[in-house]
């Protein structure tokens, strides 16, 4: 099978550096197996994102030299696709309606000590009188797959997440069935993200199964953090990456376990990824949850 690879941020804020390891990755690892390597705008919730930010994240990975495969794709275009599948696992009754808020589920777990599964309180209910989300229904054995770096593991989602959601009650796609959909549409093979992903990964499994599509091979980074442990990211003050900044792409790939070699210090991000390419081997990451900014 071709390898087929993505990237696929979400249009939130500029690129920084733990959004910036992971389009690295990603490109490195399906360009060493002369695979495809793919971009896509994950532009679903238009509250959360910042205008200009996809044209600016384009804009970095071109300067970086990081150049990719077909057109970009914005989940935007695909509304449509996204609804007639939620349609039809209604009609199949591998969905329910629900109406419960997020208030009134905090306040069934507030006491707990760790997050709760959905309780499934509208799992046989046929009237709402107010907005709904679609949640499909998780009534399934513990998910198993062997992660590129974690390893095997297991999930059981009936008593992690629960009945999740894949339309939200602003009629907004969810993540997890937009990423599921177009994975399968573009033929992604491998995904390679950050390991803050992994607990959705058997919720995408068991999409996938459901909807009778192919599984790819999952490898979860480990994902860049502040002093104060938390991810970076615009809301934990994470800053912009400066594609022209000197040595930025050497403290990517110091950060992914490559050591660049003195004669290639300071040379030009395109002149770099020949021997990066060559030189990729996530193994140095094998096990790793986090790396310290």
């Amino acid at each position: 099978m071709r390898y087929i690879g993505r990237f696929a941020p979400s249009p939130t804020g500029p690129l920084h550096i733990g959004s910036l390891l992971t389009a690295v990755a990603s490109f490195l690892h399906a360009r060493q197996a002369g695979g495809e390597w793919l971009v896509r705008i994950e532009d679903i919730d238009p509250p959360r994102e910042v205008p200009g930010a996809a044209t600016t994240i384009l804009k970095t990975l071109e300067q970086l030299g990081l150049t990719w495969d077909r057109h970009v794709l914005y989940q935007s275009t695909r509304f449509d696709a996204y609804r007639s599948i939620a349609e039809r696992l209604l009609a199949d009754s591998l969905s329910y309606r629900c109406s419960c808020t997020r208030a009134e589920l905090g306040q069934l777990t507030k006491s707990l000590q760790s997050p709760a599964p959905y309780p499934g309180l509208c799992r046989d209910k046929r009237a709402h009188v107010r907005a709904t989300a679609v949640r499909v229904r998780a009534d399934c054995p513990p998910i198993r797959f062997t992660d590129g770096l974690q390893g095997d593991l297991e999930y059981a989602i009936k008593s992690t997440s629960g009945d999740y959601v894949i339309f939200r009650r602003d009629g907004l796609p969810a993540y997890h069935l937009a990423v599921v959909l177009d994975d399968a549409g573009q033929g992604v093979s491998h995904v390679v993200r950050g390991a803050d992903l992994l607990d959705s990964t058997p919720v995408h499994i068991h999409l996938q199964r459901t909807l009778g599509l192919l599984t790819p091979d999952y490898m979860h980074l480990p994902i860049v953090v502040n002093a104060a442990g938390q991810k970076l990211s615009k809301r934990t003050g994470a800053t912009a990456v400066d594609p022209g900044a000197t040595g930025l792409v050497q403290t990517v790939l110091d950060y992914l376990g490559l050591n660049v070699p003195n004669e290639l210090r300071g040379a030009s991000p395109r002149d770099i990824w020949p021997w990066a390419i060559a030189h990729w081997d996530p193994r140095h990451l094998r096990g790793l949850r986090q790396l310290q900014r």
